[in-house]
């Protein structure tokens, strides 16, 4: 009780962090379910332009073409922003090791200090006791 008390508490930093990026995680696997969704809607719509094209619809092949290229568009969005989020993933792994050897430095030099308080008081014990005899 004594040594948690000098050496302190352990901080919430990692599970913070780690919260983050689990959080960052369900942004990227949501972000890759709408690129998919796009991807799909893009060639359905292209298939819809051959149908028309078949029939002889320039308005039709038209408007399903822009709506197609729309829906890459929107597929492009996403795969860049999914990029961005890969960055920010890195960096917040990055921070949580630094965050980890922070603590790990922190949790060895207090251990180093107890152990001196530790040493220090079993030679004031000893010292009493001496004077005492």
């Amino acid at each position: 009780m004594i040594v948690t008390w000098l050496a302190g508490k352990p901080k919430n930093e990692i599970y913070k962090l780690q919260k983050t990026i689990d959080d960052t995680n369900k942004t990227l696997e949501s972000f890759k379910q709408n690129e998919k969704v796009h991807l799909e809607k893009a060639a359905i719509k292209l298939e819809e332009a051959k149908e028309h094209s078949r029939k002889n619809d320039k308005n039709g092949v038209l408007h399903c073409l822009k709506i197609k290229m729309m829906h890459e568009g929107a597929a492009q969005y996403i795969r860049d922003s999914q990029l961005t989020l890969h960055e920010e993933l890195i960096l917040m792994e990055r921070v949580k090791k630094e965050v980890i050897e922070a603590l790990q430095d922190k949790d060895f030099t207090t251990q180093k200090t107890t152990h001196v308080f530790i040493y220090f008081c079993f030679l004031l014990l000893v010292l009493t006791s001496f004077v005492g005899l």
